[in-house]
């Protein structure tokens, strides 16, 4: 039986993704993405995880506040630098400036952001509101990185057997090339199929 990603407690729910590795090339031309598919990979996600996720995403409370804290500091460092550099400093008055405005926006849009998910799982039964949350804490606990490559997943479930290679390229933020090869994986075909 499969155990917890996060905790290793027996899991309640199953998940097979498939590897994506993303690596950031920089040049003279600019910056350019190589990806390449990696494995299918099969992880759990006990109950109790999900049930906190979920609970979290619900009644946001201390994570909403610490998200929206570094924003809050960013808008008062830069209220202050208006204030005390209003009418003399230029540069630093600029800089104040852009902080507020970075500060407003920053906040407007973590609330927008935690308002948007919580709708999404109020809309949810709480049977698919708990696998949702399953899957979130999935994202979050898979390794990000490998040496230098990103690494991202793209879960197999009905939702995305149901896409077309140019929804899993949008969606998932794809090459062209790579995002055949993957309709074509999750599909269990050969990756060169056409």
């Amino acid at each position: 039986m499969a155990k917890c990603i996060r905790c290793g407690q027996a899991a309640a729910y199953s998940f097979r993704v498939l590897e994506v590795q993303t690596l950031h090339i920089r040049d003279m031309t600019g910056e350019k993405r190589v990806q390449a598919l990696g494995n299918f990979q099969d992880y759990g996600v006990c109950r109790t995880c999900a049930a906190a996720r979920l609970a979290k995403i619900q009644k946001p409370g201390v994570c909403f506040f610490r998200n929206c804290a570094s924003f809050g500091a960013i808008l008062a460092m830069g209220l202050i630098l208006v204030v005390l550099f209003g009418t003399s400093n230029g540069a630093l008055r600029l800089m104040g400036i852009a902080a507020v405005g970075c500060g407003i926006l920053g906040e407007f849009s973590t609330v927008q952001s935690f308002k948007k998910k919580r709708k999404t799982y109020a809309a949810l039964e709480q049977k698919d509101a708990l696998l949702l949350a399953a899957l979130d804490v999935l994202m979050d606990s898979n390794p990000k990185k490998a040496m230098d490559s990103d690494l991202t997943y793209i879960p197999v479930d009905e939702k995305t057997l149901a896409m077309k290679n140019g929804d899993l390229m949008i969606a998932y933020k794809l090459l062209p090339e790579i995002a055949i090869k993957a309709y074509n994986l999750i599909h269990g075909k050969s990756a060169n199929d056409e």
